[in-house]
């Protein structure tokens, strides 16, 4: 990429409105996406660096010329559209958000903006690659993966490897092959169900779904197969349109809907690391499934997918190493201990030597 930096006017640059922050949203223009970057993108902070000392120079902008002689900004967009808000606060009408006056002593340094210029957008790919995936202002997981499927599609083996694809992006964006096609794959299935009217639009438009539940969940074979997917691990054939087969559209509604919610009802995943394991589960048992796609009771298809009974065995499991512990320990306790901690001591072991008795007499009565 040239290091040659040029000077233009913020009237001469224009936002890219394939920016990978804008997530599923298409902008359908420049006012639109204005208004998507001062939504979610915290333009605030830089306003308030822009006014304290003007806008930073040292690291440029990045863009390459359209034929009409404007500039599409690649790599800068969330600065770009700050210096232009605050240039003219007009083009946030119809949102709450409003850019502070520009201090009329930093005004000369937004003149002009520093730019370098690439022949084409791809040429810029790499550095934007680094600098967003795993560099110094990293996207969310969304944007990431947006940038990582249409990086993919563009990507050439080298010459003389025997990697596939995939591997050679992996070493392109310094991430794992692993991650990066799990991301890619779950990418596709989100189009697809934006496609079908499967998410709720106002989630979509301000990206308040969380993408990670999915790319998270598809790493468990029973989920894939839910889907209609083989049990067996991602491969580079899934990234394409449409990954899910027509014949498991219903699955992916119900799963999309279980992970994100639905204009009627909210997700079932409250958490990701407690409620992702327990849907994987359910997916994995016939019964638990059908429970969950009639009736959205989570708790109820947990309890039928077993983690009634696996949370019961953990405490089985504890409690026989409390006891062990319990047991090794009284040796090292001290010669004049207390009389009272003593027979203290002595009324819980027998109380729960009586708890455990009675466990043993119910699970013999019920299982003999």
């Amino acid at each position: 990429m040239s290091q040659t930096i040029n000077e233009f006017e913020p009237d001469r640059l224009e936002l890219d409105l394939e920016n990978p922050r804008f997530g599923l949203t298409d902008a359908d223009g420049e006012p639109e996406a204005l208004r998507i970057l001062a939504t979610r993108a915290n333009l605030r902070e830089l306003w308030d660096s822009i006014n304290q000392r003007g806008f930073e120079r040292y690291e440029p902008l990045v863009a390459f010329l359209r034929p009409d002689g404007k500039y599409v900004v690649v790599e800068g967009n969330r600065r770009l559209a700050a210096v232009k808000t605050m240039l003219d606060p007009a083009l946030l009408e119809g949102i709450r958000i409003t850019p502070p006056p520009l201090d009329p002593a930093i005004k000369d340094t937004v003149k002009t903006l520093p730019v370098i210029v690439v022949a084409k957008r791809e040429d810029a790919d790499d550095y934007i690659g680094f600098k967003h995936i795993n560099g110094p202002a990293t996207w969310g997981a969304l944007a990431k993966a947006k940038f990582g499927v249409k990086l993919f599609a563009t990507t050439q083996i080298e010459p003389g490897t025997t990697d596939t694809r995939i591997q050679t992006l992996s070493k392109r964006l310094g991430d794992s092959r692993q991650l990066i096609l799990r991301s890619l794959v779950a990418y596709k299935i989100f189009e697809q169900a934006k496609a079908a009217g499967m998410l709720d639009e106002k989630m979509v438009s301000d990206n308040s779904l969380d993408f990670s539940h999915l790319y998270t969940i598809i790493q468990s074979p029973a989920a894939r197969a839910y889907l209609g997917l083989t049990e067996a691990p991602l491969n580079e054939a899934l990234i394409k349109d449409n990954p899910i087969p027509a014949d498991h559209l219903d699955q992916l509604g119900h799963l999309t809907s279980w992970l994100f919610g639905s204009e009627v009802n909210g997700p079932v995943i409250k958490s990701q690391g407690t409620d992702r394991p327990k849907l994987a589960k359910i997916l994995a048992s016939r019964h638990a499934t059908e429970t969950l796609e009639q009736t959205r009771d989570f708790d109820r298809a947990a309890d039928e997918a077993g983690f009634k009974t696996d949370s019961w065995l953990n405490s089985v499991i504890q409690l026989a190493t409390i006891a062990k512990n319990v047991s090794n320990g009284v040796a090292d306790l001290p010669a004049d201990m207390d009389p009272d901690n003593v027979e203290r001591a002595q009324e819980r072991l027998t109380s729960t030597q009586r708890s455990v008795v009675a466990a043993q007499s119910q699970l013999k009565s019920l299982f003999s």
